[in-house]
């Protein structure tokens, strides 16, 4: 008898625990949360309809991969020199989020966008000879995102074939159960002709939406509570000029000396115990050929579908250690003119940094952006929103 009564006991805490969480999490996000915008977590990315109320006419995706999560604890990251601001940058991406991943969640977060605007930040190395991995593709993928592009009706059938045989083709070896799955999906959401049509919600559907949501917010809350130093709120305008000479002087003494102007701790760490190496091995290497190139087209046409105004950000390499390892200076040119020509093909803004190669603190380390340039990019982020 005890034995029962134990496990009644125990299965009424679970039912109220998880009762607590989904009407918590379903308070939390039905309000604006001022902690989404910054926060880069991959739980955040699996639902870009929980994002919805966070978003108004102020708020601007900026999309891109590992430099989001790079310069988190300086005032020239975006989670810092847009806090406290009118606008509102929303943060997606992190290590291996590429154009495909991006194509999928814009079209899914597209119906609550008010502000049809996106930026996008290229990173060079994904246009490596493979393009995205298929396994780092499918530890990054969003069914729910998935879910919600099938259904989104201003994606054009093309664009949307697109991003379904791609998404196959990744999946393919890597999560078999999941390409299943999404085969599922599409015979339930789809007609013939890849048009969208209506159809009951299925219990797993619900569920993968109910756990996402719940995982963002419970997760939202405890990076609430752990952030160790808030930022002033700054005025209506961000004094740019005032960061780019602090953020010369604190790249500077970051860098120590070295002669490739990286981050003193970076260099230690990855660069001076590989220099013999390293040296002009880079040469077999080269971003001019890569399937990433379909996956940045099918992003563009995504933006052209749902009428979302891209700003493209072209950011460049660490020239000096580039020049090091043996990868050529006009190779470098070959894949920013194949982007170049792909945004202007699509009437798309392009803010270009591909002359920023040799410009010192420009870059961190040597593929991410740092402190000049991460004030130069929220310059443009920022110009790009008040136009």
């Amino acid at each position: 008898m005890k034995k029962i009564i134990s496990f009644f006991i125990a299965a009424a805490l679970v039912l109220c625990v998880a009762l607590g969480c989904h009407f918590y999490t379903r308070s939390a996000a039905a309000s604006p949360q001022a902690g989404l915008y910054g926060w880069t977590d991959e739980t955040k990315y699996l639902s870009m309809r929980s994002l919805a109320s966070s978003i108004d006419e102020y708020t601007i995706p900026v999309m891109g991969s590992s430099e989001l999560q790079h310069q988190k604890s300086t005032p020239y990251n975006p989670a810092n020199v847009f806090a406290g601001q009118k606008i509102k940058p929303m943060l997606i991406g992190a290590g291996y989020y590429q154009s495909l991943f991006h194509a999928t969640a814009l079209t899914a977060l597209s119906p609550e966008m008010e502000n049809k605007k996106a930026v996008l930040i290229l990173a060079p190395q994904w246009f490596r000879k493979s393009g995205v991995r298929p396994e780092a593709f499918a530890s990054r993928f969003s069914e729910e995102n998935y879910l919600d592009m099938l259904q989104n009706e201003e994606l054009s059938a093309e664009t949307r074939l697109r991003i379904i045989e791609r998404t196959h083709k990744l999946l393919k070896d890597t999560d078999p159960t999941m390409e299943e799955r999404l085969t599922g999906y599409e015979k339930q959401y789809l007609d013939e002709d890849l048009n969208p049509v209506k159809s009951t919600p299925t219990l797993r559907e619900k569920f993968v939406r109910e756990k996402n949501r719940t995982n963002i917010y419970l997760r939202l809350a405890v990076h609430d509570l752990r952030r160790s130093r808030k930022w002033e709120e700054q005025t209506d305008t961000p004094d740019f000029e005032a960061l780019r000479v602090q953020a010369a002087e604190d790249g500077e003494k970051s860098a120590g000396g070295n002669e490739f102007y990286v981050k003193q701790s970076y260099y230690d760490h990855y660069i001076v115990h590989v220099m013999d190496e390293e040296k002009d091995a880079g040469i077999r290497t080269g971003y001019s050929v890569s399937p990433e190139y379909e996956d940045f087209r099918t992003f563009l046409m995504t933006c052209r579908d749902l009428d979302i105004q891209p700003l493209v950000m072209l950011t460049p390499v660490n020239g000096y250690w580039y020049d090091y390892i043996g990868f050529p200076a006009d190779a470098r040119e070959d894949y920013y003119s194949q982007i170049r020509d792909m945004v202007k093909e699509f009437g798309a803004e392009l803010c270009d940094f591909s002359d920023r190669e040799y410009e010192k603190y420009f870059m961190e380390d040597t593929i991410h952006i740092g402190w000049k340039g991460w004030v130069d990019a929220c310059e443009a982020i920022y110009g790009f929103a008040k136009e």
